[in-house]
């Protein structure tokens, strides 16, 4: 341990060593008896029971990531009965505080059992993504269920997305020509997007931009907003 902590001074390593013939690791607490190892789920002091609330915009599937991850970790893992039986109340509390009725736990909860029980079979399917705005997408998926496509769907109203907007400074830009001293003045809300729209006009010849058109005009140079962008 010393030899570790002494090889850079941003890193250091700490030991855990057990206590009270406990000591947890990773997702796991480990308890020792005399002739035998309890094994039961550690959560640790900062978790937070947050996930997707059922209300929210979101393909229902995304919705219940969480829940599938946490029932089947309770399911595979070695712990105890009594440790199993804790876990799925932490995982219904879960449920309630995110808005989900609990009979959808609990279907879920029937299927993972009823999907290890049953042997996997191997299939070559794609995916594909759709962009999930309602579930109206629906009626499109569905029309892909007995083809060799998988769906995916992505939802348009992710965290990014939400904080974009507030990150981005917002004003007055002025954008330069690299070849001539021309300069470009607009108004925007979010600035390093709309240079990034600036540059893909000229990429693609399209003259909706007067800077893009200038450039596209008189085969002047651009750059990126850090050379350019004001």
């Amino acid at each position: 341990m010393n030899h570790m902590n002494n090889i850079d001074k941003h890193l250091e390593f700490k030991l855990l060593e057990e206590e009270n013939s406990t000591i947890n690791y990773l997702d796991l607490s480990i308890h020792r008896n005399t002739n035998s190892t309890d094994i039961r789920i550690y959560i640790k002091h900062t978790h937070a029971d947050a996930t997707i609330q059922f209300s929210s915009n979101h393909p229902l599937e995304h919705k219940l990531a969480a829940f599938s991850s946490y029932i089947n970790r309770m399911l595979t893992l070695p712990i105890t009965k009594w440790a199993k039986q804790q876990e799925w109340k932490i995982i219904l509390a879960i449920a309630q505080n995110n808005i989900f009725a609990l009979q959808i736990s609990h279907s879920l909860k029937r299927k993972l059992v009823a999907k290890k029980q049953n042997i996997p079979t191997t299939t070559t399917k794609k995916w594909v993504t759709f962009s999930y705005h309602s579930p109206l997408i629906r009626k499109i998926t569905n029309l892909f269920k007995h083809t060799n496509l998988n769906i995916a769907l992505h939802a348009t109203n992710t965290i990014h997305q939400e904080l974009a907007d507030k990150i981005n400074s917002s004003g007055i830009y002025e954008l330069k020509c690299n070849t001539w001293s021309n300069s470009y003045v607009g108004l925007s809300g979010r600035l390093a997007t709309r240079h990034k729209e600036h540059t893909q006009y000229i990429r693609t010849s399209n003259p909706i931009s007067a800077y893009a058109l200038h450039i596209l005009n008189n085969r002047h140079e651009y750059g990126t907003a850090e050379e350019t962008m004001q």
